[in-house]
C-alpha cells in the first residue's frame, strides 16, 4: 500500500471539535463508509495505538472522529503520528513495526448504527463494532448499535454462541442492543468471542428496516393513568382513553377468533373480549385498562419465561469446536471449524472430541461413543468406519474425511429436536389450559344469571370474575420456571406432560446393566498360573492398558492403584490395536484381551482359567486374559460396579410413596436374582432379549400400573417410548430419537428422587396458583349478588389474584437464581485455584517473553516414519 492509494489530489478538513477528538472531513474519502479508501484510511488511524476508536458519520459532510484519551495524549501528538503514518512511503522502523500489527477492520455493516453512523472500537488487538461495556473474569456485556431493533440479528448470534465450548450463558436484547456472555476462560477469552459475534454478524443477512416496536405493555401502561383521569377527572378524554383500551385489546379478539373459528371451541380468549366489549359499552375505562395490563403483562412474563428456559435447555447441547485440525499437504493446520468444507481431513489426537461426521481414511483408534449412541464399551475404529462429532477418542490417532460439520452433525442435529420441542407442548396441552377452558361454560351461565336479576353491569361484572385467565397463564409460568429449575440441576425435560405424569407413577422399573450398574466395571478375582502370582498379573495388563482411557483401562489401573503397583514402563511402538492389545514390559512380550484373542494368538488356556471362564459366565462377570511371553499368565475378572447410590435411591423412592421397583436385564437368572433380593427390589425379569423389553412394560401396564422405566443405550429407545414415563442417563440415544421424556446430564442416579421432588413441587404450585385465583373470584362473583359488586371491584379483584398467581408460578425461579449464584460462586473459586482470577477478583497478568506477551503454546510434532508437522496455538487476546 503506498501513501498514492489513499492522499492523491484529495482534499480534507480537519478539525479539533473537542478533547480527544480529531474530526476529519472529505466527501470522496468518506462518502462510503464499505469504500476501499475509506477502510486504508481507518486502518491505518488504527496502527497508531492511541487511537481507542474510530466513528464514521454520513451526511452532507461525511467525516471520520478520531478518538482516544486526552489525558495521555495531545491533539498536536496524535495528529502528527496519525497523518505521519497515513503519508508513509517507507515501512520500516517504528511505521514497519506498527505495520505488523494491524488490525483487521470487519465490514461495516457489523458496527452501522439505524442512522448510518459506523463506530469502530478498540479492544485488545481488534477492532471491532463492539463496545464493551463492563469485562470480569468470566463475563463480558458488550453493546452494538447494529442489534437495536433487529431480533434477526441477536437470533443468529444466539445460534452461534449456542454452538461454542466454553459459553455458559448469552443474553442479547434488540430493545437497546446489548449482549451478556458468561464464559470459561480456561476454554476461550474475551478477543475470541468478540471475533465469534464479529464473524455471526458478517456472515448474517440484515435486514433492511427497523423491527416493529414491542409497544402493547408500553401502552397499556400509558392507558391506565389516562383511563383514571378522564373517568375521574376529565371526562371529556373519555372517548380517547376509550379508543386506546379498545386498541390495547385487539390481541384479546385477535385470540378470540381463533379459538372460535380454528379450534372451535369457547376458550377464556372468549370471556376476556366479552368484558371488554362491556366496559367500552359502559365506559368503563379505568377497569377495563386494568385488565388489558394484566393480560398484557402475563403474555409478556410467560414469553420471557419460555424464551430463558429454552435457553437453557439447550445450553446443555451442540457444543462445538471453535477450531479444528485440517491435514493439508503432510501439516496440521488450526482452521476454524466453520470453514471446514465437506471432503476436507482434519486429525483426531488421543483425548481429544471428534469434530465432525465423516470416515476414517488413515489410522486406528478407539473412540467412546456414549454420549451419542449408548455404548459403554469403546468401538474400535479403522479405515473406512464412521465418526460422529461430539464422541471422544480414548486411544489413537485417525484421520477424518469431512461429510458432515457444523449445522448438519448429529449433535446439531440434537439441538434442533431440543429446539423444536421445548416448549411447544406447553400451551396446548398443559392441564392449565385445560382447567381454564373447564371455567368458561359455568362463568358464562353465571354472567347470564347476573344479567336477568341485576343487568348489564353485573353480568359484565360477573363474567369478569372467570376462573381461567389466571391460571391459563400461571400453570405454564409454573411449568416453565420448574423446566428451568431443571436445567439448572442437570436435568434435561424434553416434554413437560413428563412432569404431570410423574406424580401418578406408581411402578419403577430399572435396566441393570449401564443404569444401577456404572460403565467402568470393578476387578473380582485375578488369577496366576504358570509361576506368575496375582500382583504379577495385575501389574502386567495395568501395564499393558496404561495409556488407554476405555473402562476396562481405567478399571484395572484403578485396582492397580489400590494395590499400590508401580506401573512398569512399556515400548509404544509394539502397540497393537484389535481384540486385544500387544506390549513389550520388562523384554517380554505381553498380550492382554479376550479369550479370541488369546485363540488367535495360540494361546493354550489351563484348566484352572477354563473353569474361572465358566464360573464367570454363570455369574454374570467376564474375564481378562493375560499373556507373557508364548505361554498363559492369568486372568483378572471383570464384574459389574453397582452404582453407590442406587441403594439410597431405592428407600427414597418407597418413601416417596412407589409401591412397586423391579429390575429388567438381558443378564442370566442368579446374577439377576442376587441383585433384586440386595437392593430390596419387588420384582426381577432376568434374560430379556432388547427387542422384548418393551412387552415388560406392557405387561406392567396391563396389571394397572403407571411405569416409569429407566435405562440407558441404544436397545431402550422402544422401551422409553412404551413406558408412561421414560428416563435416560446421559445423552443416550433417546436424546436423538425423540423418546424419552427425560434425560439425566450427570452420570448416575441421585437425580431421580430430586426429580420426583420437582414433580411434587410443580403440582402443588399449580394448585396454590389455583386456590389463590378461586377464592377471590368466587367471593367477588357473590359479591357482585349480594352486595353490588360493579365491573370496578370485579376487575380489581380477578387481576390482582392473577396478578398473585403469577409471582407464585415464577417461584421455582428463585431456586434457580440461588442455584446460578451457587454455581458462579464455585467457578470463581476454580478459576481461583487455575490461576486465572486473584483474590481479588482480577486477572493475573500477562507472561512478557522477550518483551511481548506470550501468545500461548507453540507444539512440535514429528514421528519416525511420517512428514513433519506443527501445530500452532495462539490464544487469541
Amino acid at each position: 500500500m503506498s501513501a498514492a492509494d489513499i492522499t492523491p489530489d484529495i482534499d480534507v478538513k480537519v478539525s479539533l471539535p473537542e478533547d480527544g477528538i480529531i474530526r476529519v472531513e472529505g466527501a470522496q474519502l468518506f462518502g462510503e463508509s464499505d469504500a476501499a479508501l475509506c477502510r486504508q484510511f481507518v486502518e491505518r488511524a488504527f496502527l497508531a495505538p492511541e487511537i481507542e476508536r474510530v466513528v464514521i458519520a454520513p451526511g452532507a459532510a461525511p467525516a471520520v472522529e478520531l478518538q482516544f484519551d486526552a489525558t495521555q495524549r495531545g491533539h498536536r501528538q496524535v495528529l502528527e503520528h496519525v497523518a505521519e503514518l497515513l503519508v508513509a512511503r517507507d515501512w520500516s522502523g517504528e511505521a514497519a513495526a506498527a505495520r505488523s500489527e494491524a488490525l483487521d477492520l470487519p465490514p461495516a455493516a457489523t458496527a452501522r448504527d439505524q442512522h448510518g453512523v459506523v463506530r469502530y472500537h478498540r479492544y485488545a488487538r481488534r477492532v471491532t463494532g463492539w463496545r464493551v461495556t463492563c469485562e470480569r473474569v468470566g463475563m463480558i456485556k458488550l453493546e452494538n448499535p447494529v442489534l437495536y431493533r433487529k431480533a434477526a440479528l441477536c437470533e443468529e448470534i444466539e445460534r452461534e454462541l449456542m454452538g461454542v465450548l466454553g459459553v455458559d450463558r448469552y443474553e442479547t436484547s434488540p430493545r437497546n442492543g446489548r449482549a451478556k456472555i458468561e464464559y470459561d476462560p480456561r476454554q476461550l477469552g474475551p478477543a475470541q468471542i468478540i471475533e465469534i459475534l464479529d464473524g455471526a454478524l458478517a456472515n448474517a443477512e440484515h435486514p433492511n428496516g427497523l423491527d416493529k416496536p414491542e409497544l402493547e405493555l408500553a401502552l397499556c401502561t400509558v392507558s391506565i393513568p389516562l383511563a383514571a383521569f378522564a373517568q375521574f377527572a376529565t371526562p371529556a378524554l373519555l372517548p380517547v382513553s376509550a379508543a386506546l383500551f379498545a386498541y390495547t385489546s385487539i390481541p384479546s379478539f385477535r385470540r378470540a377468533y381463533d379459538v372460535l373459528t380454528k379450534e372451535r371451541r369457547l376458550g377464556v380468549d372468549v370471556l376476556d373480549s366479552i368484558v371488554v366489549l362491556g366496559c367500552l359499552a359502559s365506559l368503563q375505562v379505568f377497569p377495563g385498562a386494568i385488565l388489558a395490563w394484566c393480560l398484557a403483562f402475563g403474555r409478556f412474563l410467560v414469553r420471557r419465561t419460555e424464551d430463558s428456559s429454552k435457553k437453557l435447555l439447550l445450553s446443555a447441547f451442540g457444543k462445538q469446536p471453535r477450531y479444528v485440525w485440517l491435514v493439508k499437504d503432510g501439516m496440521e493446520i488450526r482452521m476454524p471449524f466453520d470453514r471446514l468444507e465437506k471432503g476436507d481431513t482434519v486429525v483426531v489426537h488421543t483425548g481429544e472430541v471428534v469434530p465432525v461426521d465423516g470416515i476414517i481414511v488413515d489410522g486406528l483408534a478407539m473412540i467412546d461413543q456414549h454420549a451419542l449412541t449408548g455404548e459403554s464399551t469403546p468401538a474400535e475404529k479403522g479405515v473406512g468406519d464412521r465418526v460422529f462429532a461430539s464422541t471422544v477418542m480414548v486411544a489413537g490417532k485417525m484421520h477424518v474425511a469431512v461429510e458432515k460439520s457444523g449445522s448438519e452433525t448429529a449433535t446439531a442435529q440434537i439441538a434442533k429436536i431440543l429446539n423444536d420441542t421445548a416448549g411447544y407442548k406447553l400451551a396446548s396441552q398443559h392441564r392449565g389450559e385445560k382447567l381454564a377452558d373447564k371455567a368458561v361454560i359455568p362463568t358464562l351461565a353465571v354472567g347470564a344469571l347476573a344479567w336477568a336479576t341485576i343487568g348489564s353491569q353485573g353480568a359484565v361484572a360477573a363474567l369478569n370474575s372467570d376462573l381461567g385467565t389466571g391460571i391459563r397463564m400461571a400453570a405454564p409460568l409454573g411449568m416453565l420456571s420448574t423446566l428451568a429449575l431443571c436445567a439448572q440441576k442437570d436435568i434435561l425435560v424434553k416434554d413437560g406432560r413428563a412432569l404431570d405424569l410423574l406424580r401418578e407413577i406408581d411402578t419403577v422399573l430399572f435396566d441393570k446393566t449401564g443404569t444401577l450398574t456404572r460403565e467402568r466395571p470393578e476387578i473380582g478375582r485375578t488369577i496366576g498360573v504358570n509361576g506368575f502370582n496375582s500382583l504379577q498379573i495385575l501389574r502386567f495388563a495395568a501395564g499393558a492398558e496404561r495409556r488407554f482411557h476405555h473402562p476396562i483401562a481405567l478399571a484395572i489401573l484403578q485396582k492397580a492403584r489400590e494395590q499400590g503397583v508401580r506401573l512398569p514402563p512399556n515400548d509404544a511402538a509394539q502397540y497393537k490395536v484389535g481384540y486385544g492389545i500387544t506390549v513389550r514390559i520388562d523384554g517380554r512380550r505381553v498380550r492382554v484381551g479376550s479369550r479370541r484373542f488369546m485363540e488367535m494368538e495360540g494361546i493354550r488356556l489351563t484348566r484352572e482359567i477354563e473353569a474361572a471362564l465358566g464360573e464367570a459366565h454363570r455369574e454374570g462377570h467376564t474375564m481378562v486374559i493375560v499373556a507373557v511371553g508364548n505361554r498363559l499368565g492369568g486372568a483378572l475378572e471383570l464384574r459389574a460396579s453397582l452404582r453407590p447410590e442406587v441403594r439410597d435411591i431405592v428407600q427414597g423412592l418407597r418413601e416417596r410413596g412407589i409401591k412397586h421397583i423391579a429390575i429388567i436385564s438381558g443378564d442370566h437368572e442368579a446374577p439377576t436374582r442376587k441383585l433384586a433380593e440386595e437392593l430390596g427390589m419387588d420384582r426381577y425379569f432376568a434374560q430379556v432379549l432388547p427387542a422384548d423389553k418393551a412387552d415388560y412394560v406392557e405387561r406392567l401396564q396391563r396389571e394397572g400400573r403407571k411405569v416409569c422405566f429407566v435405562g440407558d443405550g441404544i436397545n431402550d429407545a422402544i422401551t422409553l417410548k412404551k413406558a408412561n414415563v421414560s428416563i435416560s442417563l446421559r445423552g443416550a440415544t433417546s436424546i436423538a430419537t425423540d423418546t424419552a421424556h427425560v434425560v439425566f446430564m450427570e452420570q448416575g442416579l441421585r437425580k431421580l428422587c430430586e426429580l420426583q421432588d420437582i414433580a411434587r413441587d410443580l403440582e402443588r404450585n399449580v394448585r396454590n396458583s389455583w386456590i389463590m385465583i378461586l377464592v377471590p373470584n368466587i367471593a367477588c362473583i357473590l359479591g357482585v349478588f349480594t352486595l353490588g359488586f360493579g365491573i370496578g371491584a370485579s376487575v380489581v379483584t380477578n387481576n390482582v389474584a392473577a396478578l398473585g398467581a403469577l409471582a407464585n408460578g415464577l417461584w421455582p425461579m428463585r431456586k434457580v437464581a440461588q442455584l446460578e449464584a451457587e454455581r458462579r460462586h464455585l467457578f470463581e473459586l476454580q478459576l481461583r485455584q487455575s490461576g486465572f482470577l486473584l483474590v481479588d477478583g482480577s486477572k493475573p497478568a500477562p507472561v512478557e517473553v522477550n518483551g511481548s506477551a506470550d501468545l500461548g503454546p507453540v507444539e512440535a510434532r514429528a514421528s519416525a516414519g511420517e512428514p513433519a508437522s506443527y501445530r500452532v496455538v495462539a490464544a487469541a487476546d
